[in-house]
């Protein structure tokens, strides 16, 4: 039970760092963070936050599989850093609920 409480919770998390990261591709600033790069700070970062949701969605289905729990550890961990508020509860919720699960790392 606490497995699958945790690989949807790492699911959730996931889809929250997603939408911030295209959120932060599509909606992104002036500001430029190497104006030799040409690229902004915002889209940077939305680049680094779907990469994060990536890992955060198939570490949480591999945790629902019950396969590679560590992979949903590393998934919630990063979504707790690029899920935004609501992230960073339900990576938290996530992380406690795959300490006490009975999976073996």
């Amino acid at each position: 039970m606490a497995l699958t409480i945790g690989g949807l919770s790492t699911v959730g998390v996931g889809l929250l760092s997603l939408f911030n990261g295209v959120q932060g591709l599509v909606f992104g600033g002036e500001f430029q963070a190497g104006p030799e790069l040409g690229i902004s700070m915002f889209a940077a970062c939305g680049v680094m936050f779907i990469l994060f949701g990536v890992v955060g969605v198939v570490g949480g289905i591999l945790a629902l599989r019950g396969e590679h729990i560590s992979l949903a550890f590393v998934g919630a961990f990063l979504g707790m850093l690029a899920g935004g508020m609501y992230g960073f509860w339900l990576g938290l919720v996530a992380i406690a609920a795959l300490v006490f699960s009975d999976a073996d790392l």
